[in-house]
């Protein structure tokens, strides 16, 4: 091998590291797609000082301990430059996809179709898209239906549904098939993404949100550190800031009642998508920085 790439992105990567460091003088990049701190903190694990301080500090010796990395947004290279003392080589490379052709939706009703997909309770709050969803004047709430894909807190957010009343409006899906999944994106008016308080919230786009706009979907998700990053000054794409609940309702009323506001926001994330997200433009960027090994 020329170098060896370690994507197993896990506290144990640390006893890989030493052991290839030891045995092999090979050039080691490390694939931190996501930062396990974060991933902890967000886990339903018990936490205490002691397992706070581990998983902080091992991620740092692992960091540290490689020839480059590579994580999936600017924000988190900021984060882990920071860690490392700007020691390391670092390549954001973002969620990346193959480009899907735009299809044309045919509204078969009145319906506005919204549609979320993910698991992770803290980093996609599914409960607060609830409560947006629920908390919509009367008017505007009989022509939104919700679908929500997710099989984790599945019976937790069912129980919430059934407690505020609104069986008619949103509905979970427990599971999908990656086909039936995309299906249900083309079929969708509006995409929710993340809406979560954690620090992985603010430091990742999800794989859901990619899928949105690669096909041309409206996307409502927060206002975070990257998605300033990559999804700002897009009009299919609504950065929700405070008030959210007000401006949620704000944008819905006018996505509802004016069919040309509709007709300007569609296919236009599409345009974000080709920009960062692109697979042939996120490998050309791989290939340049696997280069300066050699």
């Amino acid at each position: 091998f020329d170098l060896i790439l370690i994507n197993w992105n896990t506290w144990s990567s640390f006893f890989t590291i030493k052991l290839i460091n030891i045995f092999k003088s090979k050039p080691i990049i490390y694939d931190a797609y996501t930062l396990i701190y974060e991933d902890y903190i967000d886990s339903d694990l018990n936490k205490n000082f002691l397992s706070n301080l581990l998983y902080k500090n091992i991620e740092k010796i692992i960091f540290c301990n490689c020839n480059a990395l590579l994580t999936d947004t600017l924000s988190h290279k900021k984060k882990i430059l920071h860690l490392t003392k700007s020691k390391t080589k670092i390549l954001a490379l973002n969620v990346a996809q193959k480009n899907f052709s735009l299809s044309k939706k045919i509204n078969l009703n009145d319906k506005i179709q919204l549609l979320h997909a993910g698991a992770n309770r803290k980093l996609h709050n599914i409960n607060k898209m609830i409560y947006l969803v629920n908390n919509l004047p009367a008017n505007l709430k009989k022509k939104i239906f919700f679908t929500i894909i997710g099989k984790d807190y599945f019976d937790k957010h069912k129980k919430l549904i059934r407690k505020l009343g609104c069986e008619k409006n949103i509905k979970l899906i427990n599971h999908l098939k990656y086909d039936n999944y995309l299906k249900m994106v083309k079929k969708a008016d509006v995409c929710l993404g993340l809406f979560g308080s954690s620090e992985k919230s603010q430091n990742i786009i999800s794989n859901f949100i990619v899928t949105s706009i690669n096909l041309g979907k409206v996307i409502i998700t927060k206002n975070t550190r990257s998605a300033q990053i990559y999804l700002n000054n897009n009009e299919g794409i609504i950065l929700l800031k405070k008030p959210e609940r007000l401006n949620f309702t704000k944008f819905f009323r006018k996505f509802i009642n004016s069919k040309k506001y509709r007709n300007n926001l569609k296919n236009k994330s599409k345009i974000t998508f080709l920009k960062h997200f692109k697979i042939e433009k996120n490998f050309k960027n791989l290939d340049l920085f696997i280069k300066n090994f050699f």
